[in-house]
Formats: C-alpha cells, sequence, structure tokens
C-alpha cells in the first residue's frame, strides 16, 4: 500500500460554482481519497509561472495563464493509496476525455462545451509535480489568509 499526496485544482470558472466543488470532493472522496487541505486561492503569474514551469514558452502557455489568473481557483490537497494515478484516470484527458471523467462530466453537466485550453481542473501528474504544487498552494493560502 502506497499512500501520496497529490494535488487537484479546480480552475477559475468552476470554482465559481459550489455545486461543481462539492460533486469533484464527493467523487475523490467515493474513491477512498482524502482531502487533507482545501480553500479558495488566486493564482498571479509568478505563482501561474511556478505552477506550470515546463509549459512556460509553448504556444498554449499565455491563454493558459491568463485563464488560470483570471479568477478564484478551488485548490485541495488530497492523499491515498496511489493517488496521483487514481485521480488523473478520474480527471481524464485535456483533450477529448472519456464520458464519466471530471473534464468530461462536469462541463456537460453545466451545459457547456468541454473546452482544452478552460478545463475544469488540474491533477498533479507526478509526486515532484505534487510536491512543487503543493508548496505553491500552500504559500498562495497564507497570502489569502493575510487578505482577511
Amino acid at each position: 500500500m502506497f499512500i501520496e499526496k497529490s494535488y487537484v485544482m479546480i480552475k477559475p470558472i468552476f470554482a465559481n460554482e459550489e455545486w461543481v466543488i462539492d460533486e469533484i470532493k464527493r467523487r475523490l472522496t467515493d474513491a477512498g481519497l482524502k482531502i487533507e487541505d482545501e480553500g479558495y486561492i488566486s493564482y498571479d503569474k509568478k505563482h501561474a509561472r511556478e505552477h506550470y514551469a515546463e509549459h512556460v514558452g509553448k504556444d498554449f502557455y499565455p491563454p493558459l495563464e491568463k485563464y488560470i489568473t483570471s479568477g478564484k481557483a478551488y485548490g485541495m490537497i488530497v492523499s491515498g493509496r496511489n493517488a496521483i494515478a487514481l485521480i488523473r484516470q478520474m480527471v481524464g484527458s485535456t483533450s477529448n476525455p472519456a464520458k464519466g471523467t471530471i473534464r468530461a462530466d462536469i462541463p456537460k453537466m453545466m451545459g457547456r462545451e468541454v473546452q482544452t485550453r478552460e478545463n475544469v481542473v488540474h491533477a498533479s501528474d507526478s509526486t515532484e509535480s505534487a510536491k512543487r504544487e503543493i508548496k505553491i498552494f500552500k504559500e498562495l493560502l497564507e497570502i489569502e489568509a493575510d487578505k482577511d
């Protein structure tokens, strides 16, 4: 049994809908995963670039950065057995996600088309990414707390 941590972020547009957050949390916990920490965060350009470091400089990055910094996101630290692989499977692919995955189902439930660039959720793809993304998430939570 290998317990690991992952980072899941519900992106702007979708994070504005409380039922979307509830639905994704339900799916994660129904799969036996535990949500260890969660909250609303706002990515600035610096944190977006750190989060998506491997994509900076690619032609799709500028619209991604614009989207991710356009409003509040909802982040979660999620743990469980093989959490990273399990969550990635639940989330589905960025392009043409399969029916039954979060990226396919949530837009359909909202009556929206599935958009590759403005998809529902991000999930860590490796242990290294999860560590980096969790660190960024915690920094952003502190920034949010300081605003209050």
